[in-house]
């Protein structure tokens, strides 16, 4: 079961991108899906809010030792 060990690195990866890129987040998402479309402010911010939980939620991962 080692694979189990890169679930708190895909955490922080996907967090990381949410936070710093929200809006190729959001096109591979939800974007890809209209034409001309552009996220929302309140999407973008929805996005980084996420990719901070998510970095908390790898961080906390990687110290319980899962």
């Amino acid at each position: 079961m080692q694979w189990i060990a890169i679930i708190p690195y895909l955490f922080i990866g996907v967090g990381l991108l949410n936070l710093f890129f929200p809006r190729t987040a959001w096109f591979w998402n939800i974007g890809w899906q209209f034409r001309n479309a552009e996220p929302s402010d309140a999407a973008v911010m929805m996005g980084r809010i996420g990719g901070l939980l998510a970095i908390g939620i790898g961080v906390f991962l990687l110290v319980a030792g899962v």
